[in-house]
């Protein structure tokens, strides 16, 4: 199923096309959500209680440790609710765990007299029903209040986190600031597990960061885990906000991906079908593979020429053809026999390589110079095929002459990609998908923006990737990324093979992480070839 990525004006605008288009009242809409987020929390329970139990398999038992077991199963469980229509899912909740048998308390920090319409008829519902709840509505004086609700939480097993939804707009009133530290401070010094319905109270869903100005510097719950509703926060794209959200998960109100479609969100994470390659004829020659031309590499930086060319080698690639300097020609050349090799000075054999050529790649390795410059140039006056550009081509990007469009396909990491555009890192990890598509949209190219969850536009689109890991942290990782973005290029439009790519490269990566504890970039272009065979259709 796709999940689609937005900001937190697209819960109104779902909310609102669902009531007024489909006439799906709030009060079911709630009844959705709550439903969903139940069926997950059933689910992280199952999830670790399977875990622990694959822990103690096998144990010597004089020495079993039974806090392996710890608030499993949630017997007791403490809904935190506010007044909005985020504390009215967690008094469905509330009801929906009683019916099963757990012993519930709401835990209300908001104020009875400011409950929306649909959470006062759910609240109103939960008074009914006998369900326990404790009020901490003095807010103006905490220390008492703060001190009743810590012992109050001792005994649960779960906390669930419904005070504020995606609708905040503003830092939490420094009035709640005591009481969300406290709750922090309690989840650490407790280890009891905390799940946040929607987004954990306080955090800014579009930045992934405590909302905050220039007199608060915010305060947010942290949570083990976030139940979102209907799409992914664009906001936990950043990577600070994993301190905040814990583990995300993306559940659906019921209402259908075309309400999605129909509030314009483009923006999505890769599926494995976007990822399909169609199988080649029986009767293909190596031309119908695609012939590849990569310029890379200067001297002492022979290995990123290298692992580009294997790569798009591996990457299926009928005829792959690297283009450097005299002398990287002569030490890779005796390596590289599964690709050829010319050199700049061969200016005739050059100029017939990159006209014949589907899709050139240039950077890697090759410097910030003036000669990657003139390169760089040639190629964009010689040729309208796709052109990968990474590494030190990007670096010097904006000095080439260039006719500039979608055939581009720009491959920078984060301090590539903050000197590129002159923004500081700090500012554009707070917002990547804001920046890439900004940037991709001015000059009408696709950028792919290397990092975790690695994301593809071209500016009016973006896909994210779910592929990769840790492990992958090393030095040759992006020339064999280029490599394989060039190979697919050479037979798939440019924004497609980068999408295509990212996830192929991750997806490599993740086979070896399954073994290794580290990826080397040898390693993975070992096994190009079975993971894109995965990805037959």
């Amino acid at each position: 199923m796709a999940i689609y990525i937005g900001d937190k004006t697209s819960t109104a605008k779902i909310d609102r096309m669902c009531m007024e288009k489909y006439g799906i009242s709030e009060l079911i809409l709630m009844e959705n959500a709550a439903t969903s987020a139940f069926n997950r929390i059933l689910k992280i329970e199952d999830d670790l209680y399977r875990a622990a139990k694959e822990r103690v398999a096998g144990m010597d038992l004089e020495k079993f440790d039974r806090s392996i077991f710890s608030g499993l199963p949630f017997n007791r469980i403490g809904i935190l609710c506010g007044s909005g229509n985020n504390g009215g899912d967690g008094f469905v909740l509330a009801r929906k765990f009683q019916a099963l048998g757990r012993e519930v308390d709401i835990l209300f920090v908001g104020n009875p007299n400011k409950l929306t319409p649909s959470a006062l008829t759910n609240y109103e519902i939960a008074q009914k029903m006998g369900i326990k709840i404790y009020y901490y509505k003095d807010i103006a004086d905490l220390d008492t209040e703060i001190e009743v609700l810590m012992s109050r939480m001792k005994g649960y097993d779960l906390l669930i986190d419904a005070v504020f939804g995606v609708g905040i707009n503003r830092p939490v009133a420094s009035s709640y600031r005591p009481l969300f530290e406290a709750i922090n401070s309690y989840r650490v010094k407790n280890r009891t597990r905390l799940i946040a319905i929607d987004t954990p109270s306080g955090l800014d869903p579009d930045l992934g960061l405590p909302t905050y100005n220039k007199d608060d510097e915010g305060i947010a719950i942290r949570s083990d885990y976030t139940i979102s509703f209907d799409y992914f926060k664009k906001g936990f794209l950043n990577y600070d906000s994993e301190e905040y959200t814990g583990r995300v998960y993306v559940e659906g109100l019921g209402v259908g991906l075309n309400i999605l479609e129909e509030v314009d969100l483009k923006d999505r994470f890769i599926l494995r079908e976007d990822v399909e390659m169609d199988r080649s004829e029986s009767f293909a020659h190596k031309g119908d593979f695609g012939r590849v031309c990569i310029f890379a590499g200067s001297k002492g930086f022979y290995g990123a020429a290298r692992l580009a060319t294997e790569a798009a080698v591996k990457a299926g690639s009928g005829l792959v053809t690297l283009v450097t300097q005299p002398d990287v020609q002569e030490v890779l050349s005796h390596n590289l026999i599964e690709a050829m090799t010319s050199n700049y000075g061969d200016e005739v054999r050059v100029e017939t390589i990159v006209k014949s050529a589907d899709a050139i790649a240039i950077g890697p390795g090759m410097g910030a110079n003036q000669t990657t410059i003139d390169k760089l140039s040639y190629i964009s006056a010689n040729t309208s095929v796709p052109i990968v550009v990474d590494a030190d081509a990007i670096n010097i990007f904006s000095q080439a002459d260039l006719n500039i469009s979608s055939r581009y396909v720009l491959t920078p990491h984060m301090g590539e990609f903050s000197r590129l555009i002159g923004v500081d890192s700090k500012i554009i990890k707070k917002d990547r998908l804001y920046y890439a598509k900004k940037y991709a949209r001015e000059n009408k190219l696709i950028l792919v923006l290397k990092g975790k969850n690695t994301i593809v536009t071209d500016g009016y689109r973006a896909l994210v990737n779910t592929t990769g890991n840790q492990g992958m942290a090393r030095g040759g990782m992006g020339d064999c990324l280029t490599g394989i973005i060039a190979s697919l290029c050479a037979k798939y439009q440019p924004f497609h093979a980068a999408c295509m790519g990212v996830y192929i490269h991750g997806l490599c990566g993740d086979e070896i992480y399954k073994k290794m504890s580290t990826v080397n970039p040898s390693d993975l272009i070992k096994i190009i070839p079975n993971v894109m065979k995965m990805m037959y259709n």
